[in-house]
């Protein structure tokens, strides 16, 4: 039902849950869901989307223990002490794990190039990088996703003004850096906050 990935670059260890999977123990895990992560989970309609959620919170769950789940100000779960964070999409969610703080953003590659959504999230630079190629714009999106993430920000400026074709970034008197990660037709990207100074900079090639 998971798999273990690491990624050595950024020292994170990912989880990854195949809700396809999860399905006959769905109603199970509910039972011993927190009420907040209960509520939530069943307020979704469609079962995909609340198989999603109920996966979110078993690996949520598997990484606090008997740890009290607490909120950012913009709805990043988090708990004292650990780095963590979670990411869903289609039949896959993905949690990461690492020393440092940590954003995670998973994505199914559609075959359809996201041409209106590229036009006003992606900076210049990136596309000219992306062209034409869904991948590559998932991978610029995934990243944009996890540095948001890993900042504990959300959307507060336009995805635009990020550029992330670097494989580290300097956002918010921070320095970030990136991992991405091709599985199954999906996108994951990582993102790590980082306390060195002098990082070399290595443009996606």
């Amino acid at each position: 039902m998971t798999k273990y990935f690491f990624v050595p670059e950024l020292k994170v260890r990912l989880t990854l849950l195949d809700i396809r999977k999860l399905k006959p123990f769905a109603e199970e895990i509910l039972q011993y869901l927190p009420e907040e992560r209960y509520q939530k989970a069943m307020s979704y309609r469609r079962e995909e989307d609340r198989l999603r959620s109920i996966g979110s919170s078993f690996l949520i769950m598997q990484t606090i223990g008997n740890q009290k789940l607490q909120y950012g100000e913009y709805g990043k779960p988090f708990v004292i002490g650990k780095n963590f964070n979670v990411s869903h999409s289609g039949n896959y969610v993905v949690l990461a794990e690492s020393q440092n703080p940590v954003g995670v953003d998973i994505e199914e590659i559609v075959s359809e190039y996201q041409s209106e959504i590229a036009e006003v999230s992606l900076t210049q630079r990136e596309k000219i990088w992306a062209g034409e190629s869904p991948l590559r714009f998932f991978i610029l999106w995934t990243r944009k996703e996890s540095l948001l993430k890993c900042a504990g920000t959300g959307f507060f400026i336009e995805p635009n003004q990020i550029d992330v074709l670097s494989d580290s970034v300097f956002f918010m008197e921070k320095f970030y850096k990136f991992s991405s990660v091709i599985f199954d037709n999906y996108v994951i990207s990582i993102s790590n906050m980082i306390k060195k100074i002098n990082i070399p900079r290595c443009a996606i090639t």
